[in-house]
């Protein structure tokens, strides 16, 4: 290898980063740099990657197998490591998973973390598939944002037309702030759109780094974000009167006429909902191509049946929802409520229009941006997601130029990635199972797994929240009890609830972890198995097709090695083959490989061979590039750049509601685009499926959730009350650490150590009178499920008086972790469980925590 070389390659802290160019010496890395031909990040890179080569030179990086010789499992016992050989510890692997396959091979569960590359993420759900076990999982608890985008745009992720913007609106987000996906192009991009003028706004707890930089810091108090939307919406229809008629009635369901039972009004011969059609003063299937001019308001009726559209139904919904009372919700002014309205209606310039490459398209420079975890992780975070979608719904403000975008609604070649329901309502095309996605919605029943996603319509549980209740609180909820966990990469007790995940992992008799570090998760395991470092991978593409490419250009990244593997450590995909062909079923791995990578013809893998990874990734870029661009061309270019068209990026905007001929979508040809929904007919048959369901497993949930169209309803921690529990606790991120995964990083722990909040928790200067507490006192935080955290305290006005803030994902307690361990506070520490702490139709928990402080 040379000493300096371009190497399209990302950190293992995000799948979605950056092209870097690594300078080596003497074989060792010395600097990292971006890569300015990278249309991902034009050759800015953020701390974490930058600071990444650490964790390749850790002297505390486990490359040797380890056994548990210690039978006793719990938070800070020894585990008692003993080194092995690997055919040892991969054998010792499958000879505990082939009895229990032979038995109930739902007793075999796997995790991954995030950040893993797509064609590995295939790998693990392939290896789980030929197990015949349906409890495989990735990723942790992030809110329900994900879960709302599919339901309501189709992509996994959204953006801001930065170029064209002209007012942002951030719930509970630092979009742009070095946090969340493409946060180098976003940070780029928010600082342009500040420079021209765009006008930035953030309601946030917090005054964190991207409020300090905003326009409008709005201290809501924590878990009421959807609240505050609703009454924004109701600012919006019912006292300014401001909405786009054209694009509500053509490319949403708010035309559908909905009858006193709340389900639409159906055609009688094709059960397709009806509108009515004023041109001819009747209804019409909504889909009819002689409908002219769609109703959107007043009451009709039609074949004797009372109905109304859907708009008007959410017009009269939200009229509960107005300034004066959503005030007292969330602390914030009814004045300011309505004067962000205001501004969000006049500055979206509805029957404005801008031309682009020839073509006259609407222009709606406003965004209310959904894509955050910190509004969404609540109890209602589905809905509150909903509500602020609808913002820019309501105003056409959606895949049109100066709003926001939906990241692959539609893919390379003009290849529609959504398709349409039998009721014309958009259906994401995301590759993610569609027991997972949310609609059309799949009927509850009897959880099968230990995440428990069958109980939830519209969603699925976090394996890591949810084994809490199936392995503790309910038992007897599964007809089996797990038996073999192999983990990867996911350190479930930092990002997890601990004081749960602390008994609910021992109760599995065989635990496998794999990474590179004995952190929390591996202390609690009975094998380590160790993992490449990312600089020491091949792997493609790095970026991923669900939601991460954003701008003008597709692009598919490869990621090389740049230094050689520590002796004898396999690539991780290689360790599940391995095990794959200890159970005799690589074969089998082999094929279900072909089909979740798309492998085509001449390159699709024999089910009779070990494939190395060099040799799968190159079959993979040869089906998607052609004989020409293998892993030798890849290796020598690092990506393929395509541009994108203008209707990949602005569908809404070119396709508008006509019909047109497009290609074909999965099922049958589709000719318009599917229609957004504001009108959630489904979740009504959904709650009473939940309801049943509960009813035959003895469970009392709050199912209250399951309505038509979107509520607040508050987390546990705003209902009852809370006694001496007068603060909310928040957690935030710091925007140089990624989740649990960056903290044992020297570097980024200097940065932290030099931080005057990363390890302190921060109060409000008033709120630190009223209880006596000083900058700098050592303060104890107690939660109502009877945990608590201690450290410093942080006296700022960076915080609505009834909160405390922590930064995410500090408080490692693990040896192998000593650059990390015991610095900072916990935030997970004092979240509660239980089934009143989820969002019941997208299964996500609520993170809102009643505390009290006081001096320690």
């Amino acid at each position: 290898m040379p000493d300096d070389v371009w190497i399209p390659s990302v950190c293992r802290v995000c799948p979605n980063c950056c092209g870097l160019k690594v300078h080596r010496k003497d074989g060792v890395i010395v600097k990292i740099e971006g890569n300015p031909d990278n249309p991902h990040n034009n050759g800015r890179i953020c701390a974490k990657g930058m600071a990444h080569l650490m964790t390749l030179y850790d002297p505390n990086r486990v490359t040797r197998p380890l056994r548990r010789t210690n039978p006793e499992k719990g938070v800070g016992v020894d585990p008692r490591w003993q080194e092995i050989g690997w055919d040892e510890a991969l054998d010792m692997v499958a000879s505990r998973i082939k009895p229990v396959l032979a038995d109930d091979p739902r007793k075999l569960v796997v995790f991954q973390g995030t950040g893993e590359a797509d064609w590995v993420t295939a790998t693990i759900g392939a290896f789980a598939e030929v197990c015949g076990t349906p409890n495989w999982s990735q990723g942790g608890f992030s809110g329900a944002h994900v879960t709302a985008h599919y339901l309501n745009n189709g992509a996994m992720h959204t953006e801001v037309d930065w170029a064209r913007c002209r007012l942002l609106i951030l719930f509970g987000s630092q979009k742009g702030g070095i946090a969340g996906h493409d946060n180098m192009r976003s940070a780029l991009g928010l600082a342009e759109a500040r420079a021209r003028g765009m006008k930035l706004v953030v309601i946030d707890p917090i005054c964190s780094p991207i409020a300090s930089k905003a326009n409008q810091w709005l201290p809501i108090r924590p878990g009421t974000d959807g609240a505050l939307a609703l009454s924004m919406l109701h600012v919006l229809l019912n006292e300014l009167k401001v909405w786009d008629g054209p694009f509500l009635s053509t490319q949403t369901n708010a035309a559908y006429l909905v009858g006193s039972d709340g389900h639409y009004v159906r055609d009688a011969a094709t059960r397709k909902p009806l509108v009515w059609d004023e041109a001819v003063g009747a209804a019409r299937p909504f889909d009819d191509p002689n409908v002219q001019r769609p109703a959107l308001d007043r009451e009709y009726r039609v074949a004797g049946i009372a109905c109304s559209p859907a708009f008007r139904k959410l017009r009269d919904h939200i009229a509960g929802y107005n300034p004066e009372r959503v005030s007292e919700i969330t602390t914030l002014p009814a004045a300011a409520i309505r004067s962000l309205a205001q501004e969000f209606a006049e500055t979206a310039s509805i029957g404005s229009t801008m031309v682009m490459e020839g073509q006259t398209l609407p222009f709606r420079p406003v965004c209310a941006f959904p894509d955050s975890r910190g509004a969404t992780a609540h109890r209602d975070g589905l809905w509150t997601g909903t509500a602020i979608e609808l913002l820019n719904v309501v105003v056409g403000s959606v895949d049109v130029p100066g709003g926001v975008i939906s990241t692959n609604t539609v893919g390379p070649g003009g290849q529609p990635r959504i398709s349409a329901s039998p009721d014309g309502l958009l259906v994401t095309g995301s590759p993610e199972p569609q027991s997972e996605k949310p609609y059309p919605p799949k009927v509850p029943r009897a959880p099968q797994t230990v995440h428990m996603g069958e109980i939830f319509p519209a969603g699925r549980g976090s394996a890591q929240v949810m084994m809490g209740l199936s392995l503790l609180r309910q038992p007897s909820i599964l007809p089996y009890h797990p038996e073999v966990l192999i983990i990867n990469f996911a350190n479930v007790m930092m990002v997890g609830i601990p004081h749960v995940l602390a008994q609910a992992l021992p109760t599995i008799p065989f635990v496998v972890f794999m990474g590179d570090k004995l952190n929390e998760t591996a202390e609690l395991a009975d094998v380590f198995i160790p993992i490449r470092h990312v600089l020491e991978r091949l792997d493609f593409p790095m970026n991923s097709m669900r939601g991460w490419v954003t701008g003008d250009h597709w692009y598919y990244t490869l990621r090389q090695p740049v230094v050689e593997p520590a002796a004898g450590v396999p690539h991780i995909a290689e360790t599940f083959q391995n095990v794959a062909q200890r159970l005799g079923l690589l074969g089998k791995l082999n094929e279900r490989l072909n089909d979740r990578l798309e492998l085509k013809g001449q390159y699709r893998l024999s089910d009779a061979l070990t494939h190395t990874c060099d040799d799968i990734l190159d079959r993979r870029m040869k089906t998607m590039f052609g004989e020409g661009k293998g892993l030798p061309w890849f290796k020598e270019h690092g990506l393929v750049s395509i541009p994108r068209s203008l209707v990949e990026r602005f569908p809404r905007a070119v396709w508008g509601p006509q019909p047109r001929p497009l290609p074909e979508g999965e099922g049958r040809p589709l000719r318009t685009l599917p229609r957004f929904p504001i009108y959630f007919e489904f979740l009504m048959q959904a709650g009473q499926q939940t309801g049943a369901l509960a009813g035959e497993l003895g469970l009392k949930l709050d199912l209250s959730c399951f309505q038509p169209l979107p509520l607040w309803t508050g987390c546990t921690a705003h209902t009852g009350d809370p006694g001496d529990h007068d603060l909310f606790a928040v957690n935030y991120k710091l925007a140089y650490h990624m989740t649990s995964v960056t903290h044992a990083n020297p570097w980024l722990t200097e940065v932290s150590d030099r931080h005057s909040y990363a390890y302190r928790v921060m109060i409000n200067p008033d709120t630190a009178f009223r209880k006596g507490i000083n900058d700098g006192d050592v303060v104890l935080v107690e939660s109502t499920a009877g945990t608590s955290v201690k450290a410093e305290a942080k006296v700022s006005q960076c915080i609505h008086p009834e909160v405390v803030g922590i930064a995410s994902c500090l408080g490692h307690w693990a040896r192998g972790l000593p650059v990390a361990k015991g610095k900072g506070p916990h935030f997970n520490t004092l979240v509660p469980y239980g089934w009143d702490h989820l969002d019941m139709v997208s299964g996500q928990v609520d993170l809102c925590a009643r505390v009290k402080v006081r001096k320690a």
